[in-house]
């Protein structure tokens, strides 16, 4: 009982956390930007996304023909580098149509999301033998481990900004520290005379 009580006071502070810093603090938004015409970059967008809804990247991904002779192959290469170097560069979530924006959807998907992870990270707390600031301590840092394994990945390869790097690394390290301060009073183990051995 104590385990699915702590998960989901876990998974409110979490939630709740994030409706915060999405749509009060603005550090998010203030590292969005806005093309100068939105009409003629719609249009070009969706006359030339073809694909339907996913992820676009620009230069295209251009993989010489198996057949090509290898003077082709060096071609091919040679010219996506040169547009990689000289840009425009995009790595972009696109949905060229029409979607029906559902926010209570989302919103659950949201709470879902939080339950779910509440529950990994309070079974992984539940193996640990920690006092409590060791336990917020173990969870805060589970929060920035997440950013190095997905955030991290983005600004390497992909040029995500550095900026926008450094906030999701604050913003994760924020929701588990606070959600560690919960877990940590009802999931882990007291450390005994014994441990110290």
């Amino acid at each position: 009982m104590k385990f699915i009580l702590a998960c989901f006071l876990g998974a409110v502070v979490s939630f709740g956390w994030g409706f915060v810093s999405w749509t009060q603090l603005g550090w998010h938004e203030a590292g969005m930007h806005s093309f100068k015409d939105e009409t003629a970059v719609a249009a070009v967008i969706k006359a030339n996304a073809t694909r339907g809804r996913g992820i676009y990247v620009l230069p295209g991904i251009d993989t010489p023909l198996s057949y090509a002779t290898p003077e082709d192959k060096q071609k091919t290469t040679d010219a996506h580098n040169k547009a990689m170097t000289e840009g425009p560069y995009m790595y972009a979530i696109v949905r060229p149509g029409r979607a029906d924006w559902d926010m209570k959807r989302n919103m659950l998907l949201g709470l879902a999301r939080s339950l779910l992870a509440c529950a990994i990270m309070a079974a992984l707390l539940g193996q640990t033998v920690l006092s409590y600031t060791g336990r917020v301590a173990f969870t805060a840092g589970a929060g920035v481990f997440a950013s190095l394994v997905c955030d991290a990945q983005l600004w390497i390869w992909f040029e995500s900004p550095a900026r926008e790097f450094m906030v999701n690394v604050a913003d994760h390290f924020i929701e588990w520290l606070l959600v560690g301060a919960v877990l940590g009073v009802w999931v882990g183990k007291v450390p005994t005379a014994n441990d110290y051995r």
